[in-house]
């Protein structure tokens, strides 16, 4: 589809979508998931067996390029993401401190991967195997 737009003081913009727009699977590194439960749970988290993210998402397309984990947490509302209802819950106090709570997981992990070399050489190692959309 192509469109091009007038506007009154005489610019002119052209758009082009693409009919669909396409999302690789997303391939979760394990060593980086593993780590940042380990960090998450330290801080008092606690998942669920077997708990697996899926969604369409462009961080798809990111993990195939870089070892990447899209780690999931409760803000505490069972509504439903991109609704009314979730932004309004995304304001309360109990969001703000879960959100604290797995940003402060995501440095850890970060850090641990940074300032130990054994865990960087395990990032690399499961981003050269990925899991084959397992996810």
């Amino acid at each position: 589809m192509f469109k091009i737009c007038s506007f009154p003081i005489g610019c002119k913009v052209s758009m082009e979508w693409e009919t669909a727009t396409r999302y690789s699977h997303l391939e979760t590194n394990n060593t980086l998931a593993e780590l940042y439960q380990a960090n998450a749970e330290s801080l008092g988290v606690s998942f669920p067996p077997e708990a697996k993210f899926s969604a369409s998402t462009d961080m798809g397309n990111v993990s195939h390029v870089v070892p990447s984990i899209h780690p999931m947490y409760s803000i505490g509302t069972t509504a439903p993401n991109h609704s009314h209802a979730f932004t309004t819950a995304a304001a309360t106090e109990e969001a703000h401190e879960k959100t604290l709570i797995a940003s402060k997981a995501m440095a850890m992990t970060a850090i641990d991967v940074l300032c130990k070399q054994d865990f960087m050489g395990k990032v690399r190692i499961d981003f050269k195997q990925p899991n084959k959309g397992e996810n």
